[in-house]
């Protein structure tokens, strides 16, 4: 396809078809047939590898080690990523105009497939750009409360630290259980113990969450906040490309959401969602909230929402965007509405449970450090430590080791560690000593006392890898282990 020519015909610009999409990907890879979404893992497993080893097709992904760490960052599919570069070699040729497509455009593209409205769909420079806008965009006076989980992002954690010193906000945390047979319900309890009516002003949390990948109950949590006024902030870092995302219908009011983990977007770009109206999954009224950044000289001022104000253009309008950047986002949302969102998500969260089933066969069920039996809390990140004794899932020195070595002679990138040494708490409050370095610094669902959870490693299920991938993964770390003294 060649670049589209920047003139007045750009504005009424459609997405691509279905059509163009299938001939960027050389013909039929993506036209396979065949719904496996209510089958079991394994029978899944069995009818899609062949579909997704085609789809694995799309991506420069090395064949010798599959990269497992899309939590990290994605790999741009090569239709999208020629796109780019042909967007970058117009952009250097040519560098006048601001967009390769209207901005209303791409975030047509983008909400389409997320379920949101095009109002409601800012493009933001990734996860904690949008997390930033938001949080330092809401209406705080001093004495609110932010209620957040302990499972929290660090460059969440430093912008929630920074917004609550500049506002005079309270940090209240509430604890996450993580047994095997943890239930979502059990989430929402805990979340219900620390909300403090009146006081708490939002509810902070993440889905997935980083350190352990556990999906917290987005929906669920939505509906409690929604029942005591109370405004919800989810980092969705890792949602985006994973799961099917049905922003409207989720209740929650602000998403901050990567565009080049799950997504597979150009890095450095994100996707920031706020509700712009009165939903049927969420009829409260809506926050007041401030533009931190935007160009937009119309906008209100006051933090208020006229009808009719395009919030996501607004958010959208700042300087000169990347806006290839942009445009290869839209275009790898699209692949992934043509390719079958709740087809790749069916795919990924398969992959994940027989990931989870090889480690457990291998280092035993307690290797595991998330939930595993409540499917609406798995997700596509795998969080585990392999060592059998307590000591060396608590010792740092001994899991960064093993990350190296499964780098050096191994060649799988794997992630380790929390949420830095204390999370979100710090001295001098006596609790931070009851947080080692490395830990995940959970608390107790029930008395918000410290409960360190072990060390974990953390792998992801992307689409382009399958069911060998993980034995020789499994392998690799039972080779490690042994070396290690395990």
């Amino acid at each position: 396809m060649r670049p589209v020519p920047l003139d007045a015909k750009v504005a009424a610009q459609a997405p691509m078809d279905r059509r163009k999409f299938l001939a960027l990907a050389g013909g039929g890879v993506l036209a396979m047939a065949g719904d496996a979404t209510a089958k079991p893992a394994a029978s899944l497993l069995d009818l899609e590898e062949p579909f997704f080893a085609k789809f694995a097709k799309l991506f420069a992904i090395s064949h010798e080690h599959k990269y497992l760490v899309a939590s990290q960052k994605g790999s741009m599919p090569i239709p999208v990523l020629k796109r780019f570069k042909e967007g970058l070699d117009q952009l250097a040729a040519d560098p006048f105009p601001v967009y390769l497509e209207p901005s209303a455009v791409t975030r047509a593209k983008i909400a389409k497939g997320y379920g949101a409205r095009v109002d409601e769909i800012a493009i933001a420079r990734n996860t904690t750009d949008a997390i930033s806008q938001i949080l330092n965009g809401l209406d705080w006076r001093p004495g609110d409360e932010l209620l957040c989980s302990t499972l929290e992002y660090p460059n969440c954690v430093a912008t929630i630290r920074r917004v609550t010193a500049r506002f005079g906000v309270v940090i209240r945390q509430f604890g996450v259980p993580v047994r095997h047979d943890t239930e979502a319900e059990e989430i929402v309890a805990s979340a219900r113990r620390g909300l403090r009516p009146g006081k708490t002003k939002a509810l902070f949390f993440s889905c997935p969450a980083h350190p352990n990948g556990l999906a917290l109950p987005a929906r669920r949590l939505a509906q409690l906040a929604q029942q005591h006024g109370v405004i919800t902030v989810v980092d969705g870092a890792h949602y985006g490309g994973m799961f099917v995302p049905r922003l409207d219908e989720m209740g929650v009011d602000f998403w901050g959401i990567s565009g080049h983990k799950w997504q597979c977007g150009p890095g450095g770009t994100g996707i920031l969602y706020a509700r712009n109206a009165a939903l049927a999954a969420n009829a409260t009224p809506l926050p007041r909230f401030h533009l931190v950044r935007s160009g937009a000289l119309d906008a209100p001022t006051d933090g208020s929402r006229p009808a009719g104000f395009d919030l996501g253009a607004a958010l959208s309008l700042y300087g000169f965007p990347e806006s290839a950047d942009w445009r290869a986002l839209g275009e790898s949302c699209e692949l992934w509405d043509h390719t079958g969102r709740e087809r790749i998500q069916h795919y990924i969260l398969a992959l994940a449970d027989y990931a989870r089933e090889q480690i457990t066969a291998a280092f035993g069920h307690e290797a595991l450090l998330q939930p595993c039996r409540d499917g609406e809390l798995k997700s596509g990140i795998v969080a585990f430590n392999p060592f059998p004794k307590p000591e060396q899932r608590r010792d740092w020195k001994l899991c960064e080791e093993f990350q190296a070595r499964m780098l050096k002679e191994c060649g799988y990138h794997v992630g380790c560690g929390g949420l830095g040494h204390n999370g979100l708490t710090r001295a001098p409050d006596p609790d931070a000593a009851a947080f080692f370095e490395g830990c995940i610094p959970n608390r107790d669902p029930v008395t918000n006392q410290p409960a360190p959870g072990d060390i974990p490693f953390r792998i992801g299920t992307p689409a382009w890898c399958n069911r060998a991938d993980f034995d020789r993964f499994t392998a690799a770390c039972l080779g490690q282990v042994k070396k290690l003294g395990g």
